[in-house]
């Protein structure tokens, strides 16, 4: 009989602890492998971890069926006893790796390789005893590289650039790992988000995340533009950002990348499979800056469709927006597709996509920037009956 607990990896990052959260709120047991840091023990960095993710303490029962395993990815049999070893190996049936290092170009380049290339290797390793586990490895559509056209979820290698060491380090994982799970006869499921944001539609959504916090930034700063230089009809400056306008930037929310990846898990017939997590109809960056535009009554805010050209007399506020999407900005120039049919045909009816959810962001974003004081005092309060407020509650009331 194949045990029932739920062995977790990244479950303080941010897709793990919103995936922790659905697992025990499933009534799953969970085990969640965490490292203590920062002068913080594993138990409570990931107690912190998900009280923030949850937005409120969590309840009894859900702590009950949580157990922090404090180890580290990189070290042989994950820097745990044999004792604890065989103990996970008796309870664990389904593995979720979420670990790793997601930035897109670190320093130290050894550590980089074995967290994401040893790390699943030394889990399977420790947890896997032939008890019949499953692995679930969290993935990025963008492996696809730097490419247009379709990518699809069948493909891996086809001879693609990258932008950076994150997709290929990625794309490497998911060779070695479908190696070692093909070599000891397991189940694996690949999931292959594409950029997962906080969901614009959860009230309480924390958007301290790294990707959700540059967003609304941007979206913030536009806000400031509009209640300071955006006033003083004289000027009228542009607001320039650097992308093309006919790319379209896949952004996913956080509650649909669980729900579809714990209902994937759910279904028996999965293994092996690839599944694309995408915004089947993504928004194209003109799109996007149309509609801030509209919400909050810009002109001149437009795309710089240069690569590598500087700005041309780019004013102090085009370059701080420069500054705060420049981890991002090759991914605002090539727009790949992302057929997600394998995806679709298993979410049918259980899970819904999302579009235009970039859109949603943004616009809530763009309210914030209205209404919660981006800059200290009223500068930017909206005087009666701007209709710039108005438009944005129409959607977020």
């Amino acid at each position: 009989m194949t045990a029932d607990g739920v062995f977790v990896t990244g479950a303080t990052g941010f897709i793990g602890r919103h995936l922790v959260l659905g697992l025990l709120e499933r009534g799953f047991r969970v085990f969640a492998l965490t490292r203590a840091a920062n002068g913080r023990q594993a138990g409570d960095r990931l107690t912190h971890a998900l009280q923030s993710a949850h937005g409120r303490p969590l309840p009894e029962q859900m702590l009950a069926r949580l157990q922090p395993v404090d180890g580290d990815l990189v070290k042989p049999d994950l820097g745990l006893q044999e004792n604890v070893q065989k103990g996970l190996a008796a309870k664990v049936g389904q593995i979720f790796h979420c670990g790793g290092d997601t930035r897109f170009f670190p320093k130290d380049r050894a550590a980089y390789r074995a967290v994401h290339l040893d790390g699943p290797l030394h889990i399977l390793r420790t947890i896997d005893r032939g008890q019949g586990v499953r692995f679930h490895h969290v993935s990025t559509a963008y492996v696809a590289g730097r490419r247009n056209g379709t990518a699809f979820e069948d493909e891996l290698a086809v001879g693609q650039s990258f932008r950076n060491p994150y997709e290929r380090i990625k794309l490497e994982a998911e060779q070695a790992i479908r190696s070692a799970c093909e070599s000891r006869g397991i189940g694996l499921t690949i999931f292959r988000p594409s950029i997962v944001i906080a969901d614009p539609r959860v009230p309480s959504a924390n958007w301290s995340d790294p990707i959700s916090t540059r967003f609304a930034g941007f979206a913030r700063l536009c806000g400031f533009y509009r209640h300071t230089l955006g006033r003083i009809r004289a000027l009228r400056p542009s607001l320039r950002v650097r992308g093309s306008g006919k790319s379209a930037l896949n952004v996913v929310p956080i509650t649909f990348v669980v729900e579809a990846m714990l209902a994937i898990a759910a279904n028996g017939r999965t293994s092996p499979g690839t599944f694309h997590l995408v915004d089947p109809a993504p928004p194209r960056n003109q799109e996007l800056l149309d509609r801030i535009s509209e919400l909050l009554g810009l002109r001149g805010l437009e795309p710089f469709e240069h690569r590598t050209l500087p700005i041309e007399g780019a004013s102090l506020l085009e370059r701080v927006v420069e500054n705060l999407l420049r981890p991002y900005q090759d991914y605002f120039f090539e727009s790949p597709t992302f057929d997600d049919r394998h995806a679709r045909r298993l979410l049918n009816g259980v899970v819904e996509p999302r579009s235009a959810t970039a859109l949603e962001f943004l616009a809530r974003a763009a309210r914030t920037s209205l209404t919660a004081g981006f800059i200290p005092g009223n500068a930017l309060a909206p005087r009666k009956g701007d209709r710039a407020l108005e438009r944005v509650g129409d959607l977020f009331p």
